[in-house]
């Protein structure tokens, strides 16, 4: 390498500066300065003499060091260049500002290493808090207010002037205000170029070194270097001097724009892109050579900092390191790919090429199976020093990507997706490019779902589970339908999908699986749980339900053919009681869970009783039918106490066994489902009965006759009248009747109870003892019965049972 570099300092790159303001005017046009040769300058002492300066009295600007501008150069001399000769004449005056103003080093800042590519929160607040008063001294000295700045306003323009650099946009590079970025935010850019290379014996001043007289000819600007906040200061230093001295280029727009325009936002702050470039030069004996430059383009932006409040807000990003132009290779690799259950498809990976130089606009394409588009998304660039380790081309640190593409309306018809990364020129990508396909992914278009639930909740089946697919994909309305013997009886919209991650994490790819769930009811009067009932889930494209759909069929509930067996073991009456037991197995149970025994009387057709049991364990029965739901907790068993039923003797009784989806059921099911096992009905009271005429005799008293009889009579009659009958059997009538009581209850007989107590109600008081006069000439010497009668009605003719007594021939005395 040779040691002279003659020609250096002609060949170096130059600096510039380009400015936007929004004003009634319009936008003023930025062009790069290209002065052929310098210029010779006249330097007066213009440094004001005022020693109360209005800056003096602004607390925030005290610490800046000022600004001495040139006799002639004032408010109305910036506002009224509306031409480029009026610019031309006012930069005459202006450019001695360059000379007159130069940097005052600061050793604090000297000391301070920052590097460009990645600056620290602390280092970015100090870079806006120079600049910014910098901007308000210049203002001060006419005594224009200051403009402000807070942490949100720094971090917009971080974020926008990160957006220049990630589309590898530079002043320096020919590229302008970028529209799409500011949108509509006022903007002036002073770009400047610093030695970034490390070459033998070719060397660079620190900026701090500079003076303002380097910048007046920008053909022949000195190799800079950027190491300290010191440097950094001074780099913010020129880069407003040249905006308000050396603006011709523009009409002094950005003079404008930091002292005469009415700016509608306040608030300004500033940050730097960083693009690379390529210096030439020339070592004395002839060789040519080349070196790295680093374009610096600063970005003042006028912003509200709306929605950005973050704490940290240091450059997360590096620009493109030297690279091996020779490559022709295209490199990629998808690290990952996936949908997850709100439909997005997740992607990451890289993509590096030298192709992609020049293309800044880095997109992810995904392609159906039949290479339609589904979506594309414009990729932050993620940083990626392995792929630059492997592959040593243009951009590689910064090649990986990070991207969502949201397909969450477009799975229901794709079976595979194509991921395509593109690399364009152009804004919306579709021209200018250079593409790599990755291998195809699969869709999965199952069909998943599980019903969890099904219960009775009230009079509602309640109905709870999920439902997730990708054929469901831009079918926003869910239904969930239930069908009874193939009619559709009832359907429910399913208004906000229930919250699943269990079913997220084992199909965390179907779209919606995360909000699949469901739990809707409905009437039960409107089933048959009898007959074969079908519930389905679905999806569809119709808020009424029947467009375009998919369905799920969950495994019906009933089939229709369900097995209802029983059998009646006991049904006797015992020890004052009702006894009731057996089995009754029913396929439905599960839906109609409460098992009720009802007692029925059919002689009036009227229900007595209605009684909740508790299941009671039966192995024989579940080994009889072990395809029976609840065969092994079929049966019953029931006591009754006689003595709280009202059962009539003579009439018929049966037991139905009920199964009901009510807790209170009863003999009209309450609206309920329910099913019944009748079982063969029969008589409880008749020829269960008994008694014992202890003693009868026949008198005449004062010429009539007296029959005196005496005994007892139990009955499980809880209540009634005794009445004595006497019946002349020999002629087929009834001769006379006396009511006894007005309840089974009669005379104490401690000797029945000892007895029968433990079988019929009225034992203890079973007695009874009365006189029956019987009317003027009854057919002495018949043959006659005396019937004990306990009877529900006074007249004793209906609701009855007997115990007969045979009393032989009765005769009067005289006969």
């Amino acid at each position: 390498m040779k040691t002279t570099v003659a020609k250096l300092i002609m060949t170096a790159a130059f600096t510039t500066i380009a400015g936007l303001a929004l004003t009634i005017t319009g936008a003023r046009a930025d062009d790069v300065i290209d002065v052929a040769a310098p210029q010779t300058i006249t330097v007066q002492s213009t440094t004001t003499t005022n020693l109360n300066l209005y800056s003096n009295n602004l607390a925030q600007v005290q610490a800046t060091q000022e600004i001495s501008f040139p006799a002639g150069y004032n408010l109305d001399a910036v506002r009224n260049v509306n031409s480029q000769a009026a610019a031309n004449a006012l930069e005459q005056t202006a450019q001695q500002g360059l000379y007159t103003n130069n940097y005052q080093s600061d050793p604090t800042a000297a000391t301070q290493v920052v590097d460009l590519n990645s600056l620290t929160a602390d280092q970015v607040s100090q870079l806006n808090q120079y600049g910014l008063n910098l901007v308000n001294r210049a203002r001060a000295e006419f005594g224009l207010t200051p403009f402000s700045q807070d942490t949100g306003t720094i971090n917009q323009v971080r974020s926008m002037a990160l957006q220049y650099q990630a589309k590898d946009e530079s002043l320096l590079k020919g590229d302008w205000h970028d529209y799409e970025i500011l949108q509509g935010q006022s903007e002036n850019i002073a770009a400047h170029q610093v030695y970034v290379d490390t070459i033998p014996n070719l060397t660079a001043l620190p900026f701090a070194s500079a003076q303002g007289s380097d910048f007046v000819n920008t053909n022949a600007v000195p190799l800079f270097t950027i190491k300290t906040m010191d440097d950094l200061r001074a780099c913010v230093y020129y880069g407003v001097m040249g905006m308000l001295f050396n603006d011709a280029g523009d009409l002094f727009g950005h003079a404008q724009n930091f002292l005469t325009v009415n700016q509608p936002i306040t608030t300004l702050a500033l940050y730097p892109s960083l693009t690379y470039a390529t210096g030439k030069g020339t070592w004395a004996d002839g060789t040519p050579f080349s070196f790295r430059l680093e374009n610096i383009d600063m970005h003042y932006i006028w912003t509200t900092g709306t929605n950005y409040n973050q704490a940290d807000f240091g450059n997360q990003g590096t620009v493109t390191p030297d690279w091996d132009q020779t490559d022709n290779g295209n490199y990629a690799w998808l690290d990952g790919a996936f949908i997850t259950s709100t439909g997005q498809l997740v992607a990451t990976g890289w993509h590096a090429t030298n192709a992609s130089q020049g293309r800044p606009y880095h997109y992810l394409i995904a392609l159906d199976q039949n290479g339609r588009e589904l979506r594309r998304q414009l990729t932050s660039r993620v940083d990626r020093p392995d792929v630059q380790r492997a592959h040593d081309v243009y951009d590689a640190a910064k090649a990986g990507f990070a991207t969502q593409l949201d397909l969450a309306n477009q799975l229901a018809n794709v079976t595979r997706i194509q991921l395509v990364s593109r690399y364009s020129g152009s804004v919306d990508g579709n021209s200018d490019y250079v593409d790599y396909w990755f291998a195809p992914l699969t869709v999965d278009q199952g069909n998943y779902a599980y019903l969890d639930r099904a219960a009775i909740v009230g009079d509602q089946l309640q109905l709870s589970g999920w439902h997730a697919s990708n054929q469901a994909s831009g079918k926003q309305y869910h239904y969930v339908i239930i069908l009874n013997n193939g009619r559709e009886v009832g359907r429910q919209l399913v208004s906000a999908g229930t919250n699943r991650a269990d079913v997220a994490n084992v199909y965390g790819h179907i779209s919606g699986a995360g909000q699949s769930g469901f739990t809707v009811s409905f009437d039960l009067a409107k089933l048959n749980f009898n007959q074969r009932i079908q519930v389905l889930s679905r999806y569809t494209d119709d808020p009424a339900g029947n467009g375009n759909y998919v369905d799920y069929w969950f495994t019906p509930l009933t089939d229709g053919n369900y097995s209802n067996q029983a059998y009646l073991e006991n049904f006797s009456v015992r020890d004052s009681q009702l006894s009731i037991a057996g089995w009754h197995a029913n396929g439905i149970s599960q839906f109609e869970q409460h098992h009720f025994i009802i007692l029925f009387d059919v002689t009036t057709n009227q229900q007595v009783g209605s009684y909740l049991v508790s299941p009671v364990a039966r192995t024989d029965v579940q080994r009889a039918y072990p395809g029976v739901v609840n065969a092994g907790q079929a049966g019953f068993k029931l006591e009754l106490k006689l003595a709280d039923l009202n059962l009539i003797p003579g009439h018929r009784y049966v037991i139905v066994s009920r199964y009901s989806s009510s807790a209170t059921g009863n003999g009209n099911g309450n609206g309920s489902q329910y099913t019944d096992y009748w079982f063969a009905p029969q008589e409880l009271l008749s020829g269960n009965e008994t008694g014992y005429l202890d003693q009868h005799q026949l008198r005449q008293v004062d010429g009539h006759s007296e029959l005196t009889v005496t005994g007892w009579r139990v009955t499980n009659l809880a209540r009634g009248y005794h009445t004595l009958i006497l019946f002349d059997n020999s002629r087929g009538r009834e001769l006379i009747r006396q009511t006894l009581a007005d309840s089974p209850l009669g005379l104490a007989r401690p000797d029945i109870a000892r007895l029968y107590g433990q079988k019929f109600l009225n034992a203890g008081q079973s007695g009874f003892t009365t006189t029956l006069v019987l009317p003027n000439g009854w057919p002495s010497g018949d043959d006659y019965t005396l019937i004990s009668r306990y009877s529900l009605t006074r007249d004793a003719n209906t609701d009855y049972v007997d115990v007969y007594f045979s009393l032989g021939h009765l005769k009067r005395e005289e006969d």
